[in-house]
Parts: C-alpha cells; sequence; structure tokens
C-alpha cells in the first residue's frame, strides 16, 4: 500500500494543507464558526448522507448480472468502503467493497470490480454534466475578457450539453447491443477497424445494464445524488448566513468534485479546503477567513458522518477494518 500513490497523496495533501493554514487567523476564523446556523449545517448533513446510500440501490441495479444480493448487505459493503477511503490513500475503499462481497457471496472479483468501473462512468458523466452547468452559472466578470463573451452568448447551449451528456450512456447501452446483433451490418460502419473495436470496448464495460429499465433507473439514481449533494452544499452555504446564489453550490460541488480526482492524503485533506477556498475567494468574494471556516465546516459535512456509518456497518459485518482493508490491499498487490 505505500507505493507510489500514497507518497504522492500524502506529499500533494501536506503540500495543500500547509498552503491553507499559512495565513489561517485563529481568532476570525473561530468567530466564522461561531455564526453557524445549525439547523441548516445538520440539513446539509442529512441530505449528504441520504445521496450516498442511494448509491447503494444505484449499485445494486448495476450487480444484477453479477449475482443476487440483498441491500442491506450491500449497503453495510459500500459504507465500509467509503470508510477505508477516508481512511487509506488511492481509494482503497472501492476494491474494500467488492471484496467483502466476493467473500460473503462467493462472487466474481473481476465482475464486481467491472460493476464499480460502470458506476464511476456514470459519475464521471454526472460530474462533467455538473461542471458544464458551473460553468454557464460563473460569474462572468471573473472570467477572461474573450471567454466570458463565449460564456455569456452560449450559457444556454452550455446547459443544455449538460443536461444531454447523461443520455449518452443510456443510448449506448441500448445501440451497441442491437448493433452486435446485426454482425454484417456492424462490419459495414465507416472506419469499421477502428469504430467497431472501439464501439466493442465500450460495450464490453456497460454489459451489466441489460435493460431500459436497468440502465434508466442508474441514471434517474445519479441524478439524484449529484442534485442531493448540491442541496447539501446549498444547505451547508445557508449555514454561514451568506447571501449567494443557489448556483453557488453547483459551482462549489463541480470545483470539490475535480479537486478530489487529485491524488490524495486519506480524507482529501489539504486539497479540498484550498478547492473550497479558492472558488469561495476568487468567484465569490467571500471574505478569507470565513471562507477558510467553510472549508473545514463542509469538509467534515462530507468526510465524518458517512465515516461514522461505516464503522456501524463495519460492526454489522463482524469484521475489523484491518481486515477489510489488509483483503484489499492483497487484491491490489495481486491484481494492479
Amino acid at each position: 500500500m505505500r507505493g507510489w500513490k500514497f507518497w504522492l497523496g500524502i506529499v500533494v495533501g501536506v503540500s495543500a494543507l500547509v498552503y491553507f493554514s499559512r495565513d489561517l487567523e485563529i481568532s476570525a476564523f473561530a468567530n466564522s464558526w461561531r455564526r453557524i446556523q445549525w439547523f441548516r449545517y445538520i440539513e446539509g448533513i442529512f441530505w449528504f448522507c441520504l445521496s450516498f446510500w442511494l448509491r447503494c440501490p444505484r449499485w445494486k441495479i448495476l450487480l444484477a448480472g453479477v449475482g443476487r444480493i440483498s441491500l442491506n448487505v450491500i449497503t453495510q459493503a459500500f459504507f465500509v468502503g467509503m470508510l477505508v477511503n477516508r481512511l487509506f490513500p488511492a481509494r482503497l475503499g472501492e476494491i474494500t467493497r467488492c471484496v467483502i462481497l466476493k467473500q460473503s457471496h462467493q462472487l466474481s472479483l473481476v465482475g464486481l470490480l467491472t460493476t464499480v468501473a460502470v458506476e464511476k462512468a456514470f459519475d464521471s458523466l454526472a460530474l462533467l454534466s455538473l461542471c458544464l452547468m458551473a460553468l454557464a452559472f460563473l460569474p462572468a466578470g471573473e472570467l477572461p475578457g474573450g471567454f466570458s463573451a463565449f460564456v455569456e452568448e452560449n450559457r444556454g447551449r452550455i446547459i443544455l450539453g449538460a443536461v444531454s451528456l447523461p443520455l449518452i450512456l443510456l443510448v449506448m447501452a441500448w445501440v451497441i447491443p442491437l448493433l452486435r446483433q446485426r454482425p454484417d451490418s456492424f462490419r459495414r460502419l465507416p472506419g469499421y477497424e477502428y469504430l467497431g473495436r472501439m464501439l466493442l470496448s465500450v460495450h464490453e464495460g456497460l454489459k451489466v445494464l441489460q435493460s431500459w429499465r436497468e440502465t434508466l433507473g442508474a441514471v434517474v439514481l445519479t441524478a439524484v445524488v449529484w442534485g442531493l449533494l448540491v442541496r447539501s452544499a446549498w444547505c451547508a452555504i445557508l449555514s454561514f448566513g451568506w447571501d449567494l446564489p443557489f448556483s453557488a453550490a453547483v459551482v462549489l460541488c463541480a470545483s470539490i468534485g475535480l479537486a478530489v480526482m487529485l491524488p490524495q492524503a486519506p480524507s482529501f485533506v489539504g486539497v479540498y479546503q484550498v478547492a473550497v477556498q479558492w472558488t469561495l475567494v476568487g468567484l465569490y468574494d467571500v471574505p478569507l477567513q470565513e471562507a477558510k471556516a467553510f472549508a473545514v465546516a463542509i469538509w467534515i459535512l462530507q468526510i465524518v458522518p458517512v465515516g461514522v456509518i461505516g464503522f456501524v456497518c463495519l460492526r454489522m459485518l463482524g469484521t475489523t477494518l484491518s481486515q477489510a482493508a489488509a483483503g484489499a490491499v492483497v487484491k491490489e498487490s495481486a491484481g494492479g
């Protein structure tokens, strides 16, 4: 586990944390915390936890082609995986949750990991859509002159593209199997040698989506998951009493989503806070110390409650954190 990914994540995280802390003023930071509206803050925790729980029925849909597993077991494995993600680097929790299901139901680990890959494809498209939405809502005055004019002139097209992107996966999951049922027609496609093989490779990644119902269910749940994430961020903004537009929550979620894709220290410490600070100060003129207090507050909102749920699920599974993580480390070392 202590390979280059671990050390790169530690270096990036520590560097970002040092940058975030270097101009921190404790008294102004503490005053910002004293003004928090706790009802709104707790509401934000609720929406965030709900958004993560809804990933469990979505994963159950994707697991239908691998085996029959109860939603209760899927939920426990999922949240234990999220706990491991918060305590260890390199997103080891994604392997952990698959190893738990493999051990409890004797399923194919490759099949389980494939469903996680498809799940990440849904989330990647959702994040891309959210980034386009964020681009459309960015304050025009904060963008470079020529780019600002382009955004102003094309906001409608950008929003339409963002809404349409999730439909791409739905269309591909349905059309490609139809093409494969007609191999002669498939071979007559222009550029078959390149395009045909590419489509076949894409279909391999989508083969767990066997019907319109399963695909549409996963798309709808993905939209709800990300909508609740935005709602959670909006509640966090309201808890600080700022007069910001709702679109600020969209921009903030897109910034966080892009930031946590970088190599990370455990629990995204450092990079997460810097991304939030830059977004609020640079785009919305939030005072620096208030932005720092908010960065810590929303990090706690999104990291701690899911970790606590993971500990509870760990106990329900009758295993320990070291056993769960060790199984994932072995599989990662063996499979790369």
